[in-house]
């Protein structure tokens, strides 16, 4: 991947709120590129600020409050850093908090950062997650390798498996080519529209799930053995729904982008990125949207996978903008789709009819839905006979 490229993945890593870890020898210009985004951002539109902190030299405290005694009991009080950078993101900015130097971080401070990248939690203080247009905090951490490092030890599984992790790809062109011009804030940051989970994640969550259901448990839960890859990218829970995150960002600005798709993919999941990108190529799914519109044409695919990845992304859909209308057409269609195969549209039927996410007002029921009769008297949508 060249520069350009890694910098444009990870302005929208950044913006869907995917922690992003960019790993580079000394020296090559990991904390000047992160200082850069700042004028970025602002030239984009997006209003930025960059926190530096330097991982070597904090203390646990840091990062899960340092313990102070109250009237109320012992509380975990946040450093100055957090509450700076929450006034920021209640402003609106999108605050970027740069940790450095992460393979000299010891493991206690390790785990007292963990918190932090996955609940935006320091101490006891609760920092505002980004929305675009409405500012946030997000994280960004480099590291140099760990043979380069001062002291420097694996970054620990628990601490890798929440990040994505890229090399900083400055070769000594693009670095000629910077140096002349005074090494100049990167140009034309993509920007994520309000809406981009709404439009891309349901689909993207779909695909994922079709693909960990067929491939097996391997591809969903598999940590290397070697201590050394456990430190990057492997297949957890957690990545496959960071990577829906990213893929939908992706898809938001840059649709059908292979190039940083897979580069997403790669830093999160590691090796099941190009099966999964394979796989996805072959399911060639209907858009939900297009099933909604015309929900009595569906024809429910043969093949298992395929059938699940329609159905649930159906549901994704309609949970993502959940009208009446919108929530019958998807109970029509999965009424169609039973005359080939019950089992799936009747599994996805079942979590539209969970009360959490059924519309509002009074919902009409077509015939379509007679399949469904039995499971909506036992939701208490149709009196029972």
């Amino acid at each position: 991947m060249d520069f350009s490229h890694f910098v444009q993945l990870i302005a929208i890593g950044l913006q869907a709120r995917i922690p992003m870890h960019m790993t580079g020898f000394p020296g090559v210009g990991k904390t000047e590129f992160t200082k850069s985004l700042e004028a970025g951002f602002t030239r984009a539109g997006v209003k930025c600020k960059v926190f530096i902190l330097v991982g070597s030299i904090r203390e646990p405290q840091d990062f899960g409050g340092f313990p102070v005694s109250t009237p109320d009991g012992v509380r975990l009080l946040p450093m100055a850093w957090a509450r700076d950078a929450r006034k920021l993101a209640e402003d609106g900015y999108l605050v970027i908090v740069f940790l450095d130097e992460l393979t000299t971080v010891p493991p206690t401070t390790q785990a007292a950062m963990l918190r932090l990248l996955t609940e935006n939690v320091c101490g006891e203080l609760q920092l505002p997650d980004y929305e675009p247009g409405k500012g946030g905090v997000v994280y960004l951490c480099a590291s140099n390798a760990v043979e380069w490092a001062a002291g420097g030890q694996e970054i620990q599984a628990p601490m890798a498996n929440r990040l994505w992790h890229g090399e900083f790809p400055m070769d000594h062109e693009t670095w000629c080519d910077m140096m002349v011009s005074d090494f100049p804030a990167p140009t034309n940051l993509p920007v994520l529209p309000d809406d981009y989970l709404r439009a891309h994640h349901h689909r993207q969550r779909a695909t994922i799930a079709a693909y960990v259901k067929a491939a097996g448990r391997d591809s969903w839960m598999a940590p290397p053995d070697d201590p050394a890859r456990r430190s990057g990218p492997w297949p957890s829970g957690r990545t496959w729904y960071l990577a829906s995150r990213f893929l939908a960002a992706i898809e938001a600005v840059s649709p059908g982008n292979r190039l940083l798709q897979g580069a997403a993919l790669g830093g999160l999941v590691g090796d099941q990125a190009l099966p999964f990108l394979e796989y996805r190529e072959t399911l060639n799914l209907p858009d939900p949207e297009d099933i909604l519109k015309d929900p009595r044409s569906l024809v429910l695919p043969d093949r298992t996978d395929r059938a699940y990845a329609v159905c649930y992304s159906l549901v994704g859909a309609v949970l993502n903008n959940k009208t009446p209308e919108r929530w019958q057409a998807a109970m029509i269609a999965l009424g169609v789709a039973c005359r080939k195969n019950a089992d799936i549209p009747t599994a996805a039927a079942r979590t539209l009819c969970d009360k959490r996410n059924r519309p509002e007002g009074p919902i009409k029921l077509p015939d379509e839905c007679r399949p469904f009769y039995e499971l909506m008297q036992l939701a208490k949508l149709v009196p029972r006979e």
